[in-house]
């Protein structure tokens, strides 16, 4: 929901100060493929069946992998306005899985008062759920991890990373960027 929110805002602001729908069709990603395909991956690993496919010992591995390919994305996109700042928090979140074997420690108090009880008794309880692995002593970086509550009123809500937080930044300058990115050869009302 949060990413939602702030990407909306995004592209609101955007066209509010001069940004045109039409410009998107200007933008381009190199390799867009990886970053679908990454977050295809993704998506179907942590079901019940993407985990019982690869089962549960690879599913870290497989996390990792998908995390780099986004970061050669990433890194392949670089020049893109607000990319470098996505890409970092993309780094925040990979430096902190990868000291904690692929996985995110998540703090089971902030997934509590971010409103997701299900979540945090299910990681209590088993130890790990998803990409997250309880947060306590023995994981590493914890104040890289899911720690930082955001709630967005009623039961909505999480706790995300700074990585998380820093990528979403990234991501709404991303939007921002969309709507300006002009057709070759346009010249700016000032310079006409």
């Amino acid at each position: 929901m949060l990413v939602l929110i702030v990407l909306g805002v995004a592209l609101v602001s955007s066209l509010l100060t001069g940004g045109r729908l039409g410009y998107a069709e200007n933008w381009h990603l190199k390799g867009l493929w990886m970053a679908l395909g990454a977050f295809a991956v993704q998506t179907a690993l942590f079901t019940r069946w993407g985990t019982g496919f690869v089962g549960e010992a690879l599913v870290p591995v497989v996390y990792v992998v998908t995390l780099c390919v986004l970061a050669a994305f990433l890194v392949t996109n670089r020049r893109t306005l607000g990319v470098p700042i996505l890409l970092a928090g993309l780094m925040l979140n990979m430096l902190v899985i990868s000291a904690n074997a692929g996985r995110m420690p998540a703090s089971v108090a902030a997934l509590e008062a971010a409103g997701r009880i299900e979540e945090a008794d299910s990681l209590r309880l088993h130890g790990a759920a998803a990409n997250c692995v309880l947060m306590s002593d023995s994981t590493r970086l914890n104040m890289l991890g899911d720690n930082i509550v955001i709630r967005l009123g009623g039961p909505v809500g999480s706790a995300y990373s700074v990585g998380d937080l820093v990528a979403l930044a990234g991501e709404a300058v991303v939007v921002f960027g969309v709507l300006r990115a002009r057709p070759s050869g346009h010249q700016s009302e000032e310079g006409a």
